[in-house]
């Protein structure tokens, strides 16, 4: 139970550095450095002040109750955690998607990557935290016959 409280906690933390780490990648304005190292950092603020506690939100309303469905069907593994990630961080981009229309500087396809990219580095960091015992048990081990 530490861990899974642990990975509750600590695995939306990274939802800004995957953010900004993927608009960046995809060239979206302000991110990309165009602008600015003011810009960026700026934008990096509000990104935390804005989608850190929408990530919280939706980890404990929606990810927890994903979480403990597959703890009770004994199927938590990096590829259930990873592409649950993806799909609750992309549950407002299917609620917006009939009345996306294209409008604005960012397209839709590249919006729903960027939230795919998030929730799948959220469900990783998840994984990472949960099983963090035993995968650094195994580099002490690599570590100790080498």
């Amino acid at each position: 139970m530490k861990n899974e409280n642990r990975a509750l906690a600590f695995a939306p933390l990274i939802m800004p550095f995957a953010f900004t780490g993927y608009a960046s990648f995809a060239g979206i304005s302000g991110f990309n450095m165009q602008e600015g190292l003011l810009t960026f950092f700026l934008l990096f603020l509000g990104t935390i002040v804005a989608g850190l506690p929408v990530a919280y939100l939706y980890e404990f309303f929606i990810g927890m109750r994903f979480y403990q469905l597959l703890a009770k069907k004994n199927r938590v593994n990096i590829v259930t955690l990873t592409l649950g990630g993806v799909f609750v961080a992309d549950i407002p981009m299917l609620l917006i998607w009939p009345l996306a229309n294209g409008e604005g500087s960012v397209s839709f396809a590249v919006t729903v990557q960027l939230f795919s990219f998030v929730g799948f580095m959220i469900g990783l960091n998840f994984w990472v935290l949960l099983n963090f015992e035993s995968l650094r048990d195994r580099v002490k081990g690599l570590r100790h016959k080498a």
